[in-house]
């Protein structure tokens, strides 16, 4: 395991996440009644993009969601009264200072409706032939944590959006590559998207807020979910046109990957659960780049979080992933 020096702060035991401390402001809705939806709520994450707000708006409400959460980035209030008076389905969810994007989406779950919810980001492009009803019903008769769409660029070519995970001396390496199956398993939802179902969801206690980086937020909530039983799967069903504007994301060891491994990779599953022995301190000190203060205090909160979880954990990182199926076979 390599890491660099930080320190962070794991969550506790899963519950509904609580609001950014910053908290936030909803502008507009609940929307008016009389159209019938597809049996989704629809989460924007917003990102700039070349299409205006309004125009990309009235695109995803051709999706017929039964309601849309915008997420907004702080300022920008006299905007979202403009667009909530156009769009009395959208509610827009201000908020006071950065957060990142899975803090984001654990508010609008708390603050959805329905039983499931689309992420998506607003530069992406979603035909509703890129949704249909049908796939919609599949997703929520399945009871999937979450279902993935196919990727495609802006020349129409597949996207290798399938995160694959693997041991390769030790450690864990994580492969993006194309899907080939109709349906395939994905250790993660690709850049946050997908349909919940917000129930699982909120039950595994959605994405952790003490992860700051994307990727090591993204791994650490498709682990523990698939370690807690859940599944998360990529389907060709769901298609959506991807934003060229996705920035790159870092995958080095910082002090989130120290939050993941010892939340996931080091607990090891006996009689009564999940269990992070004290045996582990010493090798994830050595690696961890911290003090010892440090070290101790960070592996002593998440020895307790793995206590306080340790009836949900059905299986350990190793047989989840040595058992992984490639998409070729």
């Amino acid at each position: 395991m390599n890491t660099t020096p930080g320190t962070f702060k794991p969550s506790s035991k899963p519950s509904p996440p609580s609001p950014a401390p910053s908290g936030y402001t909803v502008v507009g809705g609940p929307g008016s009644p009389g159209r019938e939806g597809c049996g989704f709520s629809l989460i924007l994450l917003n990102r700039g993009g070349t299409m205006s707000r309004s125009d990309a708006l009235e695109d995803f409400e051709k999706l017929r969601p039964d309601e849309i959460i915008s997420l907004e980035n702080p300022g920008g209030a006299l905007l979202m009264e403009s667009l909530a008076a156009r769009f009395p389905r959208v509610r827009f969810i201000l908020f006071h200072q950065a957060v990142s994007p899975g803090e984001r989406i654990n508010i609008a779950m708390r603050e959805a409706r329905g039983p499931l919810a689309a992420v998506l980001w607003s530069d992406m492009k979603a035909l509703p032939s890129g949704f249909p009803e049908g796939a919609v019903r599949d997703v929520q008769d399945s009871g999937i944590l979450c279902t993935t769409p196919w990727f495609y660029s802006r020349e129409n070519e597949s996207m290798p959006v399938l995160q694959i995970p693997a041991f390769q001396k030790k450690k864990l390496k994580v492969l993006s590559v194309l899907p080939a199956r109709e349906i395939s398993s994905t250790l993660f939802p690709y850049d946050y998207c997908g349909i919940y179902s917000r129930e699982k969801f909120l039950s595994i206690g959605g994405y952790d807020p003490g992860i700051r980086g994307p990727w090591w937020q993204k791994a650490d909530l498709g682990l523990r979910a698939l370690l807690w039983g859940e599944k998360i799967v990529s389907s060709r069903l769901l298609r959506v046109s991807a934003s060229e504007t996705a920035p790159a994301e870092d995958t080095g060891a910082d002090s989130g990957y120290r939050m993941f491994f010892l939340k996931n990779l080091a607990v090891r599953l006996g009689p009564q659960g999940g269990k992070l022995s004290r045996a582990s301190f010493f090798p994830f000190f050595l690696h961890s780049g911290c003090g010892l203060p440090a070290a101790l205090a960070e592996f002593r909160l998440c020895r307790r979080w793995v206590s306080e979880n340790s009836p949900r954990f059905q299986k350990d990182a190793l047989s989840v992933i040595s058992q992984w199926e490639t998409p070729s076979e």
